[in-house]
């Protein structure tokens, strides 16, 4: 039974990193267009400003307001987004792993 719930924490976590990563893709690229001047963000539109704060506010914290600025591209985002698909899964199943070793010692 215990094997069972850490499964399912497991696939809950791995899709909530998928849906997470899916927003950070769709905000890099209207952070893209809004660069090329191809369309413009409402700051004030509740549904982007939930975007603002939950992909920049995270890169704000992580490069200490330093950013990878190429011509008028920020690559900061796109970094964090390749780094969190190759990090976070690894580290996710080493974490649970050795909680599924834990319960099967139970």
């Amino acid at each position: 039974m215990l094997v069972e719930i850490i499964r399912f924490i497991y696939v809950v976590c791995m899709q909530a990193l998928r849906l997470y990563s899916f927003i950070w893709f769709v905000w890099i690229i209207l952070s893209w267009l809004q660069a090329f001047g191809a369309m413009h963000l409402d700051y004030y539109n509740p549904i982007v400003n939930f975007f603002y704060k939950i992909t920049d506010g995270v890169i704000d914290k992580i490069f200490g307001g330093r950013r990878l600025i190429v011509g008028v591209l920020d690559l900061s985002p796109l970094i964090f987004l390749l780094v969190l698909q190759m990090a976070a899964p690894i580290i996710l199943k080493i974490i649970f792993q050795f909680l599924l070793n834990l319960a099967v010692r139970i």
